[in-house]
């Protein structure tokens, strides 16, 4: 059956792509001179520097940019004007939503927002630019050329793309245009989704059972992590022996710092592959998709409840919120929709006779004189009930 034209639209998304940069040296100036005018805009936001006698904001624009130039001649690195003027709009952008949201908590104790500086401590950091030219030079002819993994979309060119170092990686987000259906056709199909530690995820629909990343955070991210742990470990040993500020030990360090990168990315790269594989796979198969909120912050908090220090960390590193995201941008794509649910009790609650158990703890199943179940899977299968049972 053939797709229907009335039924598929077109919308602007971005397009991740990795490349190589023919010198990365001025790049990294790049991002240096980036950063530098976005810090110089803040400073004077905080301290009240943006408003002129008539109570109007200040263009800081003319200034910073006489400030960066300076800076960056006596420094002898590269110097754009567009990097800065997107740097302080960003900046500007950045102290408005600050103040917006803070105005709606006015009266309230906490959740209030600040705006600070950008730390070149950082993993990952960005430069925007105005427009992809022709040549596909994400800059200017100063920066050099780029070698990318894949070719750029055509409506890319003459947009706006974002630099970005993550972990020693360097990616560039441009412009893309995706079709995508406006609608779900035929029979509804409905699957729960019950997120975990253990268990990523496990899936429960009238047809089947998906279960995705069972033990991975302990088999796969774990280790990658705790080998993190061992070089910071090692890496902090160095730094604070007396012979620390030596050419040997420096190049060690950067050594170090760059195996913790690898192995960072590794773990993201994991993680990505995981959310990407089940996303797509419950977009083609079922049109609408439970998925309750998983608070990790709230959970890792030791609340009347014993929580072990590993199982924390697990918890947090599986970026169960990232998944949440990703879900709910196939579904848009792919014409299906994502229902944001309550899972309270859904673990502890016996799916087939509707009695809690009060003393499941940490137990992987749930139990009673008649069935032995999964835990898990009896947890996935009550959300998908309890949200049924409130639409029948």
């Amino acid at each position: 059956m053939g797709k229907d034209q009335h039924n598929e639209k077109k919308i602007i998304a971005s397009k991740k792509i990795r490349f190589y940069p023919e010198n990365s040296d001025l790049y990294h100036q790049a991002l240096t001179l980036y950063r530098r005018a976005y810090n110089l805009a803040v400073d004077c936001y905080i301290n009240n520097k943006y408003l002129d006698e008539n109570d109007k904001f200040t263009n800081l624009r003319p200034q910073i940019k006489e400030q960066c130039k300076e800076e960056q001649k006596e420094k002898e690195s590269i110097y754009n004007s567009i990097i800065v003027d997107n740097a302080v709009l960003q900046a500007l952008t950045t102290f408005k939503a600050v103040v917006s949201k803070n105005k709606k908590l006015k009266g309230s104790k906490s959740g209030f927002s600040s705006l600070k500086f950008k730390s070149r401590k950082g993993s990952k950091h960005s430069f925007s630019m105005d427009r992809m030219p022709k040549g596909l030079n994400p800059a200017t002819r100063v920066l050099g050329k780029i070698y990318l993994t894949e070719s750029i979309p055509k409506e890319a060119i003459n947009k706006k793309c974002i630099i970005t170092y993550d972990k020693g990686r360097w990616f560039i987000q441009v412009q893309q245009h995706i079709e995508v259906n406006a609608e779900i056709q035929g029979d509804v199909k409905c699957i729960a989704i019950d997120p975990g530690v253990r268990t990523f995820a496990t899936c429960y629909s009238d047809k089947e059972v998906i279960v995705a990343g069972d033990d991975f955070a302990k088999e796969k991210l774990f280790p990658l992590m705790q080998s993190v742990d061992r070089l910071l470990s090692k890496r902090k040993l160095i730094e604070n022996t007396k012979k620390s500020e030596e050419q040997w030990y420096q190049e060690k360090i950067r050594g170090i710092d760059k195996k913790i990168d690898r192995l960072k990315s590794k773990k993201d790269d994991l993680l990505l592959d995981l959310h990407n594989r089940l996303a797509y796979e419950l977009v083609q198969k079922y049109d609408v998709i439970f998925l309750p909120t998983f608070e990790t912050q709230k959970m890792s908090k030791k609340q009347g409840r014993r929580i072990r220090r590993r199982t924390t960390r697990e918890m947090l590193s599986l970026g169960h919120y990232d998944f949440k995201l990703r879900i709910k941008w196939y579904a848009k794509k792919y014409g299906k929709h994502v229902v944001d649910c309550n899972e309270s009790y859904t673990s502890k609650t016996r799916s087939w006779s509707g009695e809690i158990d009060d003393k499941l703890g940490g137990k992987k199943i749930i139990k009673d004189n008649k069935f032995i179940v999964d835990r898990d899977v009896n947890g996935a299968r009550g959300i998908l009930l309890k949200q049924l049972s409130k639409v029948a």
